[in-house]
């Protein structure tokens, strides 16, 4: 292994202990060390992760994810063997505080000091920061052609070489994005989607940019090439948080929910975020092969509820069935129950998600909800083949609920959302074993829907090490096939995707 690490002393936030420490070093480890059985032989591609990490402190010793700069984690699979490294994804914003040998950026909001502060609101503008875009690129990273892209919440994305984890650059179409709720640094400096869809049989990426200023949402189909095609959602309801949407057989699928952001809440002494379920709750339905045509608005028929990441959706006979773990309200910090002063508190913490599904109908242009279990469950990922195709499987983290309201993840679960038959399987009971999200790597790029390898990421951080476990599906509540160890803590990456090399 080898690996180069930075001596800079750092705050650990307090939102960001034990399994969310995050990795402060990059690291090369060449065939990785198989603890329990074999590497499946059919897997051939990279299992990418994406999460924030502390380069260097703040000036404003900041503790939010979205201050610190973006690390990719690829475990790349060829010929029997897995490879590990990570590498900081060299944004504008980090190559600007790598020359100067220091931070360079504050946040209008980072002078809170407390749950408030999320790096959302604008930068000080001088020298050293005119024309660099604030983005860390730290939630999601995506295949597109030939590379991977490295997203953040609502920032041009980042391009990297899947094999060395280069970083390439911003993509050369940014310039055509929508813009976000902040200025733009430059007129290149575009805002995409944190969870992008894509059409594998076309090799098209949907995704969209939020704003707090009307249009609040618009869309982007971005062809393999890089042409983008776009449309502003012009009677959008309000300014949402569009964080993951739904891709159908027919539509690109836009929920208005009434989590809502905004710099004037910044200005307030408020959060960016704000929760309110006296909004109403809509849909945009968008046709896949219409995108200048009429945008169809479907009103719920129920009380707020909020759906944070999404499965995906089949049509059924008159109706869309939209499938998705679904909460009560966000797992955020609101002004209602929490105070100036207070901690930052990590979401799963602050409430639980159950399985559950939207149901339109599309005859009667109406919305309802339907809960379809109790346990806790989130971080939910499908066979990414069938974006956009009626689809059968779906994988899922689960848990317990805690006595502190929020829920604990320690299982993985396999669920076929046409019957509701499940397999699962417990990871581990201890409370220092944190599971993250998992990923399906398809048994060949033919293969059924669903048929391959669950690959499931391990923090078990009392033992400062990790581990990243293979489930066959074709026995899933068996339990791990292979398991393949990491001499280190992995940290927190919320989200990633597999890339086939076949």
């Amino acid at each position: 292994m080898t690996a180069s690490t930075t001596a800079v002393p750092v705050r650990v936030p307090r939102g960001l202990r034990g399994p969310l420490a995050p990795m402060r070093f990059e690291a090369t480890v060449e065939d990785c060390a198989v603890t329990y059985g074999e590497i499946p032989p059919e897997l051939n591609g990279g299992f990418y992760r994406n999460g924030p990490a502390w380069k260097r402190p703040t000036i404003q010793g900041l503790d939010t994810p979205y201050s610190m700069d973006g690390m990719i984690q690829a475990l790349v699979f060829r010929e029997g063997r897995a490879d590990f490294r990570n590498r900081w994804t060299r944004t504008p914003k980090y190559l600007a505080e790598e020359a100067a040998g220091r931070a360079l950026f504050e946040w209008s909001d980072a002078h809170f000091g407390d749950w408030r502060a999320w790096a959302l609101g604008e930068v000080e503008r001088n020298s050293r920061t005119a024309g660099v875009p604030q983005g860390t690129n730290g939630v999601n990273v995506v295949p597109f052609g030939n590379q991977i892209l490295a997203l953040g919440e609502n920032n041009a994305p980042v391009a990297l070489d899947p094999i060395t984890l280069e970083t390439i650059g911003v993509v050369p179409w940014s310039a055509e994005l929508g813009t976000a709720m902040v200025a733009r640094a430059h007129p290149g400096d575009g805002a995409f989607a944190a969870h992008p869809k894509w059409d594998e049989r076309t090799g098209e990426l949907y995704g969209w940019s939020y704003s707090d200023r009307p249009p609040y949402v618009t869309l982007h189909w971005v062809a393999p090439g890089g042409k983008v095609r776009s449309r502003p959602l012009e009677d959008a309801p309000y300014n949402t948080v569009a964080h993951d949407v739904w891709l159908t057989e027919r539509y690109l699928v836009v929920p208005f929910q009434p989590f809502t952001v905004g710099q004037d809440r910044i200005r307030a002494g408020h959060s960016a975020y704000a929760w309110d379920p006296a909004l109403p709750m809509s849909l945009a339905l968008v046709d896949r092969d219409d995108l200048d045509g009429p945008v169809r608005w479907i009103s719920a028929d129920f009380e707020a509820e909020y759906v944070m990441h999404m499965l995906s959706a089949n049509h059924v006979g008159n109706t869309i069935v939209l499938d998705a773990p679904i909460f009560d309200r966000p797992p955020f910090q609101f002004e209602d129950r929490f105070a100036p002063g207070d901690g930052f508190v990590p979401f799963w913490k602050l409430a639980t998600s159950g399985i559950g599904r939207w149901v339109v109908d599309l005859e009667r242009g109406t919305m309802r909800t339907e809960k379809l279990g109790d346990r806790p469950v989130e971080l939910p990922k499908v066979d990414e083949r069938y974006y956009g195709r009626p689809y059968e499987w779906a994988f899922l983290t689960a848990g317990d609920p805690q006595p502190d309201g929020g829920m604990r993840m320690n299982t993985v679960v396999r669920r076929n959302v046409r019957t509701g038959a499940e397999e699962e399987y417990l990871v581990d009971e201890d409370r220092h074993v944190t599971v993250f999200e998992g990923t399906l790597a398809p048994r060949s790029p033919d293969a059924p829907e669903g048929d391959g390898f669950f690959l499931v990421p391990v923090c078990r951080f009392a033992e400062r090490t990790s581990e990243f476990l293979i489930f066959d599906t074709r026995g899933f509540s068996d339990g791990p096939i292979t398991r393949i160890a990491l001499p280190f803590q992995i940290g927190w990456s919320p989200h990633g995707h597999w890339m086939d090399f076949s």
